[in-house]
């Protein structure tokens, strides 16, 4: 008899103990559920290196953000970054170039609120005017370079997306 009562008032203060843990996991926890995504337009300037010119882009990136954590061992995000129907005008020559590409990146913040915001490099493929193509024989063309499209995020205290900006800030 003494063992099943000691095994009851055992069981009920682990039973106790894990009501008060869970709920606290709760509030200092990620958002639950899917992650958040979204398309942002967006225009930018970048210089193409290849071609020594200021391309002005416009385009959507379509963003997709997981985020992990919570407010006791900080967090961590993961972006995914893809550029759709981005085509840029050269500034001196006039021609038009795409940029192209998909791109994965990630970001940590301390324990508590993640309120900073975190500036990913977006890196995505820039193709110049045609005929310049990849591996073409020298001459006036040039093969694709890397351009940057810098995307900001900014997070409430519980790990919800407050607000993003693709691009630089006018």
């Amino acid at each position: 008899m003494r063992i099943r009562r000691g095994f009851g008032i055992g069981g009920a203060a682990l039973v106790s103990a894990l009501a008060l843990v869970f709920p606290l996991a709760g509030v200092s926890g990620a958002p639950r559920g899917p992650a958040w995504k979204a398309s942002v337009p967006f225009s930018e300037a970048v210089f193409d290196s290849a071609t020594n010119e200021s391309v002005t882009l416009t385009g959507t990136e379509a963003l997709t953000l997981h985020v992990t954590g919570n407010v006791i061992n900080g967090w961590n995000t993961s972006l995914k970054a893809t550029l759709h129907h981005t085509v840029g005008i050269g500034g001196i020559s006039g021609g038009k170039y795409k940029a192209k590409g998909t791109i994965t990146l990630a970001a940590t913040y301390p324990p508590g609120p993640p309120i900073v915001p975190t500036v990913y490099r977006a890196s995505f493929v820039l193709h110049p005017p045609s005929p310049c193509r990849a591996n073409h024989p020298s001459g006036t063309c040039s093969n694709p370079s890397t351009v940057f499209v810098p995307v900001t995020i900014t997070l409430n205290a519980d790990g919800s997306v407050a607000g993003v900006q693709v691009g630089h800030s006018d």
